[in-house]
């Protein structure tokens, strides 16, 4: 079982990595989308689509401080003071390991100067971390301040306003309920989600329309597994730990941590066309003149859907 300072830690280094995204990831859904021979495609998603904008995740990290935090508290000190040079203190704070196998000792007003400086050094340049990533999410969510109280509806009308999203309702905290449909030619790429004037987001599912006439279907974002770290603001295998945190985590830790979204849904591609690859567990079907493959997302699936597809438009 973690100690509890290293599970504090593990929280609060989780929680400073997710201020350098914004996260946006399926909850429960369902996903389906048919690929026909000649080009024609259907795609839509219904469920949950958790938002966790960086204004949450700085109240994250807030929350996450306790007294030891807001207000400075020695760490203990060990080992002979005399040959400790200031700069290389071997206290339970820099050093945990060689702590553990040391003498506690008071530590000299030295020792205590010198952590005191370091520790306002860390929280200043936290903070100032914390705004430069605030202007960041704001550009990456096209102007909109995700601190502001009408943030949520300003997303939603963008959203709105695009081709296909049938029914979006805010639940609280970053929670979307979403019907999302839309058809059309697989003669170029398509992608879901796509958010005007959003960047940054990693996409769902990604449909590669190849020249020779093949399409591949990705699904990124319907992994448990770490791929990609946080390029594009895929948060990868992150969650899994987080969430690991929150179940079996105590206090703080495990309230913020357990509401992060939970992978639970199931994505299926239908087609006509020849199947030339996929990784789904047991292969495709027959279901009348066409094709199925489905996947049961889940945190443990440790490698995205993906299938390459044959079709007759070129």
């Amino acid at each position: 079982m973690l100690r509890a300072r290293p599970l504090r830690l593990l929280a609060l280094t989780a929680a400073s990595l997710l201020l350098s995204a914004c996260l946006l990831s399926p909850g429960k859904f369902t996903a389906d989308m048919t690929v026909l021979r000649d080009g024609g495609f259907t795609f839509s998603y219904k469920g949950d689509i958790f938002m966790l904008g960086l204004s949450q995740l700085v109240a994250m990290g807030a929350a996450l401080d306790d007294n030891s935090e807001t207000e400075f508290v020695p760490d203990p000190c060990y080992g002979d003071p005399a040959p400790i040079d200031g700069a290389l203190l071997k206290t339970a704070y820099a050093q945990d390991e060689w702590a553990a196998e040391a003498l506690e000792r008071e530590c000299t007003p030295a020792e205590i100067e010198n952590q005191k400086t370091a520790w306002k050094d860390a929280r200043t340049a936290k903070q100032a971390e914390d705004a430069r990533n605030m202007e960041v999410l704001k550009a990456l969510m096209g102007g909109i301040d995700p601190t502001a109280p009408e943030a949520v509806d300003e997303f939603i009308t963008r959203i709105k306003k695009q081709k296909g999203w049938r029914e979006i309702v805010h639940k609280g905290d970053g929670l979307f309920v979403v019907e999302y449909a839309v058809s059309g030619r697989i003669d170029q790429d398509y992608t879901f989600p796509v958010i005007e004037r959003t960047q940054g987001l990693t996409p769902f599912v990604v449909a590669a329309a190849r020249a020779n006439g093949a399409v591949r279907i990705d699904a990124p974002a319907f992994t448990g597994a770490a791929q990609g770290g946080f390029i594009g603001g895929n948060m990868g295998g992150l969650l899994p730990i987080l969430q690991a945190v929150g179940a079996t985590g105590s206090g703080k830790e495990a309230n913020l941590f357990a509401s992060l979204p939970k992978l639970d849904g199931r994505f299926t591609i239908r087609t006509d066309g020849e199947i030339l690859t996929n990784n789904t567990e047991d292969g495709p079907v027959t279901d009348g003149t066409q094709r199925v493959m489905s996947w049961v997302i889940t945190p443990r699936r440790d490698r995205a859907p993906e299938a390459l597809i044959m079709l007759d438009a070129r």
